[in-house]
């Protein structure tokens, strides 16, 4: 059974500009495991997996409200995305009945977007 979806689209350079101006902003919104995946990778993923963040959030039903970005981990499973809750998030989920989230990541030039169900 669904139980939320979300979707998220991001301009590039935002995230860009992001991480240029603030070297803080990485250890907000990405895991350890994350930064790891990401540094063997552009700038595209970088936004690919801030999207996907917050279309996980919407998905959640909450938006970014009562857990940290970093309580939502996109890892890759056989070269796919796959979403791993941490703490509140995790917990939301759970009170929610949500046993996993699909995710589906992609990108242009411009923008990168991606698009989450919630699955219970």
């Amino acid at each position: 059974m669904i139980i939320g979806v979300g979707v998220d689209i991001i301009e590039i350079k935002r995230i860009k500009r992001a991480i240029e101006r603030n070297k803080r902003f990485l250890l907000k919104i990405y895991s350890e495991k994350e930064l790891e995946e990401l540094k063997k990778k552009n700038i595209e993923s970088y936004a690919g997996y801030f999207s996907a963040k917050e279309a996980v959030s919407k998905a959640l039903g909450t938006g970014i409200l009562n857990f940290k970005w970093t309580d939502i981990e996109i890892v890759k499973e056989n070269s796919a995305p796959k979403v791993v809750l941490n703490n509140n998030a995790k917990k939301i989920a759970e009170q929610k009945g949500i046993k996993r989230i699909h995710i589906s990541i992609s990108h242009s030039r411009e923008y990168a977007t991606a698009f989450a169900v919630a699955e219970g």
